[in-house]
């Protein structure tokens, strides 16, 4: 009797520990790159008109730009992106010092977006959902001799924890964890310019892994 009253504590201490880590609001940001190949004589702006359709069927707002390449020699191999930390390149400036103040208090991570130098079309769309997740997804086209080369990167950002969990968890078995609508988005853009251009996309590179999609959006296909 006197073990079991021993123990009793120290069942109670663990499953409150539970409960205030399930409680804890936790915010995590996560970036990814995804890099496809269209090997198509197809025109950039029949890519671009598909890329830009499919990139706004899962997202808030696409802001697309296709701009003049005058005098621009295809080149043999295709463009690649790079990534700008903001804060980092504004450096000392008033701007710059508050973007880094912003991201010591997020975790140490920083405003950052794709330069998509060279490419034939480019696009930053956006989708954000009220207390659960934001994605901010960046598109480059590139053009070259064989084909078009999209490079994908993305910073998604979700809150988990907090009393709002329960309903979160809710919806991700509903409809779709955000990671989950993440990997559609990129790929129902893929889909569009395969139909478009008629042509078959290869996979080429990125990290981390491209995942499931969400099990409810086959029931639209």
């Amino acid at each position: 009797m006197k073990k079991l009253g021993l123990l009793l504590p120290l069942v109670l201490l663990t499953a409150c520990g539970s409960t205030n880590s399930y409680l804890a609001q936790k915010n995590t940001t996560v970036e990814m790159y995804h890099i496809f190949d269209f090997k198509t004589g197809a025109s950039t702006a029949t890519l671009a008109r598909a890329a830009t359709e499919g990139l706004g069927r899962n997202t808030n707002s696409v802001n697309a730009n296709t701009p003049l390449q005058l005098g621009a020699v295809v080149p043999e191999t295709p463009g690649r992106f790079t990534i700008t930390d903001l804060g980092a390149k504004l450096g000392n400036t008033g701007m710059g010092q508050l973007m880094q103040m912003a991201a010591m208090q997020n975790g140490g991570a920083g405003i950052k977006m794709a330069n998509c130098e060279g490419a034939a079309w480019t696009a930053r769309a956006v989708r954000h959902i009220a207390g659960s997740n934001n994605l901010t997804l960046y598109a480059c086209l590139y053009k070259y001799k064989a084909g078009y080369q999209l490079d994908t990167y993305a910073v998604f950002q979700k809150t988990e924890g907090g009393l709002e969990q329960v309903s979160r968890d809710l919806a991700n078995r509903l409809v779709g964890t955000p990671e989950e609508w993440v990997n559609k988005t990129i790929r129902d853009m893929v889909r569009s310019i395969e139909t478009a251009a008629q042509a078959r996309s290869s996979y080429v590179e990125g990290m981390p892994e491209l995942g499931p999609e969400p099990a409810i959006a086959k029931l639209g296909s």
